[in-house]
């Protein structure tokens, strides 16, 4: 099961409400342009939406400076990695474990046979020395290659080096990429480099990248797709035309043209990103490890017991986390916890506190 269930939960628990840290969406919202373009949008909800999304597009190209020809956007990055693959129809697709199972979804629907790269807790930083002999056992007879970064669950990042020595390396034996970049926006400046930069000499790479997460608005689902344009028009024959409603497409635009946003959204976020790390550091909790992050998540192993008993404790107290039990690959108990602000990693906390001072008694 996905993160954000909230219907589910309200099932579960009881509860009308809850602070919900098992989706990784931005926490303080949208920009207010967002709301007002929704508004003055709904008159075009009579009529159906533009087909190819040009000004969505133009507003990318404006503020991605990349050519509009070489964007091709979707209902959410799911809907475009279904998309992509049903129009490579890959025979053998290689997939870092734990990831986004939707990759492997999307694999089994055409057929595909599965390559696993295991990454584990540590994600991208297990391979930080390449192993070329290892890569190209990892991609024996693979035409398409999923890569995550910044990667979910884990929340590493993959280092510009390794991925320009894979980017050669998936040249040279014919495999594509689909490199999927939905978290990149919450990197911190000396990290963010978005692999679209790579696009003009590496023809094989497409890029994936989410308006959902960082401009908050996964009921909308905007995603977007960066690669040549004849690969462009491949999948654009198994694209449903409609997949972009009116609303979503205006608030795309308005989120965008907000510059001042990004920037205030990542200073806030790194405050309460320390403040979570800094609190969990002084309790010491002895059955519990959290992982590094570079984003707006965190990994939390339990060396204990399993993870069912504290998500229901959390749960009971209206707090959401999402169960890493179906990350194929993760071997272990975890948890994963978004980053909201200071107040809610707060009560995150006193969660936790609650139930360890429990267990102890």
């Amino acid at each position: 099961m996905h993160g954000g269930n909230l219907r589910r939960a309200q099932e579960l628990y009881s509860l009308a409400t809850f602070i919900d840290l098992s989706a990784n969406i931005n926490p303080f919202g949208p920009p207010p342009e967002v709301w007002a373009s929704i508004q003055q949008g709904l008159v075009d909800i009579v009529n159906y939406p533009d087909p190819e999304s040009y000004a969505l597009r133009q507003s990318l190209s404006n503020h991605l400076q990349i050519p509009t020809d070489s964007i091709m956007v979707g209902n959410g990055a799911g809907d475009l990695i279904f998309t992509i693959v049903q129009a490579l129809k890959p025979k053998k697709v290689a997939i870092p474990l734990p990831t986004f199972s939707e990759y492997e979804r999307a694999a089994r629907s055409v057929g595909a046979e599965v390559s696993y790269i295991p990454l584990g807790p540590e994600g991208w930083t297990k391979y930080m020395q390449w192993d070329e002999a290892l890569w190209r056992e990892f991609l024996q007879g693979c035409d398409l290659l999923f890569l995550c970064s910044p990667h979910n669950p884990t929340g590493s990042y993959l280092a510009k080096d390794l991925f320009a020595r894979i980017l050669r390396l998936t040249k040279e034996l014919g495999c594509r990429i689909l490199f999927d970049e939905s978290f990149l926006d919450f990197l911190p400046d000396e990290l963010r480099q978005s692999a679209r930069t790579d696009l003009e000499t590496n023809e094989h790479l497409i890029v994936l990248y989410s308006l959902t997460k960082f401009y908050s608005l996964p009921g909308l689902r905007l995603g977007t797709v960066f690669a040549h344009k004849s690969l462009l028009d491949t999948f654009e024959q198994y694209r449903d035309p409609w997949s972009v409603n009116v609303l979503a497409q205006h608030a795309g635009i308005a989120a965008l043209n907000n510059l001042k946003f990004a920037t205030d959204v990542r200073i806030k976020l790194s405050e309460s990103k320390s403040f979570f790390y800094q609190e969990f550091r002084l309790y010491a909790f002895k059955h519990l490890r959290l992982w590094p992050t570079t984003v707006n998540f965190a990994l939390i192993e339990i060396l204990n017991h399993t993870s069912k008993e504290l998500i229901q404790h959390l749960g009971r107290l209206g707090i959401l986390v999402r169960d890493c039990a179906n990350f194929t690959g993760l071997q272990g108990q975890f948890i994963r916890v978004a980053i909201k602000d200071i107040f809610v990693m707060q009560r995150l906390i006193d969660g936790l506190k609650t139930y360890y001072n429990k267990e102890e008694q």
